[in-house]
């Protein structure tokens, strides 16, 4: 071969050879660049993953309303079922009873809860959707002999709303539902006795693996005034706000088998401040009960006495809430 060909032959193999070098060099410059940031990416997806399905102290209430949501023939709870048969109230009053005066009433009484709630219309996760729920409160002069052992009051609250469930996290807690509706509570009296408002009600509930808590509030809604005290149109009681409030918090925290849950309504007024807290301890006596004891003190512990202040502590049981 001639000396010139053998120059030119080698400069060309020469830079393949650069050429492969420098192409091995960004492979593996990009294979140690590239296999961190999947690493990490990986690691993301999978705390985040982690955290939406961390133990939550709401997952079995969740799973088993959903169950029954499936069920065309179950209703779920809405709010607490509960029965006190050993109820005593500071200062009851005689508003629902004709012909019985104040002093005639027992300070002990039995108060007793019902509220359940059934689907209208849900979506593919079996949740969120529109429900009805409806909610019933009595109190039951059950150990007066001398008045026939009377019902003092029943509050009655249907509802209609529609409920977003979600497992967004927010802050290291579980957004575990938004939802708003329509809100009747009446206590089905006639005349002076009868007590009633309209709401629309917004509520959020977030939780973690011990703690729940919920924000509620609502917009009443206007109704015209009464022409007379017994005009049977008209609002009962328009200023209802100003003692029942404009908002409730609660909070609940798991302690051990213990269950400790409070709230507490506000009228958010500086001038003349007025809240109603309720505080329940409960603790399971088999897998469907539990004891209740629960302590009320305030305003609006039941539509007749809305705008007197109560205090009352109670012992009985309920069904199992969480």
């Amino acid at each position: 071969m001639h000396p010139q060909n053998i120059l030119k032959t080698f400069a060309a193999l020469s830079v393949v050879l650069m050429l492969s070098n420098a192409g091995n060099s960004n492979a593996q410059q990009v294979e140690e660049i590239t296999e961190p940031a999947l690493e990490s990416s990986s690691e993301e997806i999978k705390n985040s993953s982690d955290t939406e399905n961390a133990q939550n102290i709401l997952d079995n209430k969740i799973d088993n309303e959903r169950d029954a949501n499936r069920n065309l023939f179950s209703l779920s709870q809405l709010r607490q079922n509960y029965l006190l048969p050993f109820s005593y109230a500071s200062s009851p009053s005689n508003g629902n009873l004709d012909g019985v005066d104040a002093q005639e009433f027992d300070h002990f009484e039995a108060k007793y809860q019902i509220s359940i709630r059934t689907p209208l219309w849900l979506q593919e996760d079996d949740m969120s959707g529109i429900h009805f729920g409806f909610t019933a409160v009595s109190f039951w002069q059950i150990y007066n002999d001398e008045t026939s052992k009377p019902f003092r009051e029943t509050n009655y609250e249907p509802e209609v709303f529609y409920q977003f469930n979600s497992k967004l996290m927010l802050m290291g807690y579980r957004f575990n539902l938004f939802r708003i509706g329509l809100n009747h509570m009446s206590n089905g009296q006639d005349g002076l006795k009868s007590r009633s408002w309209n709401r629309i009600v917004a509520t959020a509930l977030f939780s973690d693996e011990n703690t729940a808590y919920y924000l509620s509030t609502w917009y009443r809604l206007p109704e015209d005034d009464k022409e007379s005290e017994l005009d049977p149109l008209g609002d009962d009681n328009p200023d209802i706000n100003d003692y029942y409030g404009r908002v409730e918090l609660g909070f609940g925290y798991k302690l051990g088998p213990m269950f400790l849950y409070s709230r507490i309504r506000n009228n958010l007024s500086f001038d003349d401040n007025r809240s109603g807290i309720t505080i329940d301890a409960t603790y399971p006596i088999s897998k469907r009960y539990d004891v209740l004891i629960q302590y009320f003190n305030g305003y609006g512990d039941s539509l007749i006495d809305y705008n007197r202040h109560q205090q009352r502590i109670s012992l009985g049981v309920q069904l199992r809430f969480l």
